[in-house]
């Protein structure tokens, strides 16, 4: 598990996993689920990424941890985009 990762856990949701990997021992990740829309008011605050193909867009106000337990398997990497998710956390945190 590290972090920018995209799991899909159970209920066939993708999640991008924002927490430091420096807390690697912990049973539980923060992760934001990725979800495909239409439209897409604040991109700071939900910007889009393409994985596999499709656009999804960060639901970032549902933010949230899980258990390592309801990880079923890596499907892709953002570390490339590690700005933009930072950025969407700082501005729903911070609000800038």
């Amino acid at each position: 598990m590290a972090q920018f990762d995209v799991y899909r856990i159970r209920g066939n949701v993708l999640v991008v996993d924002c927490q430091a990997d420096l807390l690697s021992d912990l049973q539980t990740r923060f992760v934001v689920p990725l979800r495909p829309t239409d439209a897409v008011i604040f991109k700071r605050l939900m910007p889009s990424f393409t994985i596999n193909g499709e656009v999804l867009t960060m639901i970032t106000t549902l933010a949230r941890a899980i258990d390592v337990r309801d990880i079923e398997d890596t499907v892709a990497t953002l570390d490339a985009a590690q700005f933009e998710i930072k950025a969407a956390l700082d501005m729903l945190i911070s609000g800038y």
